[in-house]
């Protein structure tokens, strides 16, 4: 079991082993807890990651 991330998105630890969507960008993978996160971040990427984490899970 790898160490816990944090989805970008909602702010849920997810397992990067286990997560049921990842994302590259700008050479970096992001995990999330649900597709529709991956979703919502592929949109406006610098959205999630330049304001602070954890608006609510997204499913």
């Amino acid at each position: 079991m790898a160490e816990k991330v944090v989805d970008p998105v909602c702010g849920m630890e997810v397992d990067p082993d286990t997560a049921p969507a990842k994302s590259d960008y700008k050479g970096k993978i992001y995990y999330f807890c649900a597709p529709s996160c991956k979703d919502e971040f592929e949109k406006d990427p610098e959205r999630y990651l330049s304001t602070e984490k954890g608006r609510g899970c997204c499913r």
